[in-house]
């Protein structure tokens, strides 16, 4: 664990370049680690990696000083009798990968909506939910990675309120959360300083970005970079920095998913670190 705040960038910040390409460019904007989007069409596919291959990405990585600080999962459906032996086999390929990069955290959903699932109940969604992370940050423990379960849309735990909720049923020291406060802010529950007063004792790991709010209902936004949007973060760093937070901030900025709205990272990450680093250091 760290004894200071750092900073990673989000591999979905640079679409189009491979995982050797990112370490680079983000060793030149600043960071000092990179959060890797693991997917099909992600810098690294689990599910086709081989232990050589994640090797040869943790040297070159080590080469340039730079950290994996999360590899972000996206494996999240607990409840489908088909899906979850899947789910949780597909996770602990990526708990493996981890540990051969030397990166301390997996990012998990809180598993998915609870009426998404047709015919089964709230309660069933949520234990099953429960015991399948339960599952795999047992596996996880067994190679020192830990779990941080993401405050999110599409999930269970878009609240502090209720991450913090189905952290406390999985019970166990190697499960967290992933503080991502934008997705908190637009839950409603918690806003601002509060949100990181009530999540603070269970924080692994901060994703920052920004956006303007058009409306909530229905949801129409508009991503930008950080401190232009309606997105309360000079109070919420503030709250990060007063509540001793140690540990990896990391810039989600979101041109994966929004290529025309976002300039390209070398000029937008590069704004985005330097506004956090105002406000939390």
């Amino acid at each position: 664990m760290n004894d200071r705040i750092q900073f990673s960038g989000h591999t979905m910040g640079a679409p189009g370049r491979d995982i050797y390409e990112v370490i680079q460019l983000f060793k030149g904007i600043g960071y000092d680690g990179i959060e890797v989007r693991v997917a099909a069409d992600g810098q690294i596919d689990s599910e086709k990696i081989t232990n050589e291959e994640a090797g040869r990405i943790s040297a070159a990585a080590k080469a340039e000083g730079m950290e994996f600080s999360c590899l972000t999962s996206y494996y999240q459906n607990f409840v489908s009798p088909e899906e979850r032996p899947k789910v949780i086999q597909n996770l602990k390929r990526v708990i493996e990968i981890a540990s051969i990069l030397h990166c301390p955290l997996v990012r998990v959903y809180g598993g998915v909506e609870p009426f998404s699932q047709p015919g089964v109940w709230f309660n069933d969604v949520w234990s099953r939910t429960v015991s399948g992370i339960r599952e795999t940050a047992e596996y996880a423990a067994r190679f020192g990675v830990r779990i941080c379960i993401e405050t999110h849309i599409g999930s269970l735990t878009m609240s502090v309120r209720d991450g913090v909720r189905l952290i406390e049923d999985v019970n166990m020291a190697n499960v967290g959360m992933l503080f991502d406060y934008a997705w908190v802010e637009l839950a409603g529950v918690e806003t601002g300083a509060e949100a990181v007063r009530k999540a603070a004792r269970y924080i692994f790991h901060v994703h920052v970005k920004d956006w303007t709010l058009e409306s909530r209902l229905p949801l129409k936004k508009k991503s930008c970079l950080m401190g232009k949007g309606t997105v309360r973060w000079e109070e919420t760093l503030a709250e990060l920095k007063k509540i001793g937070y140690t540990g990896y901030v990391s810039d989600e900025y979101e041109k994966y998913w929004y290529p025309a709205e976002l300039p390209e990272p070398e000029v937008g990450m590069k704004h985005n670190l330097e506004y956090v680093k105002r406000f939390i250091l």
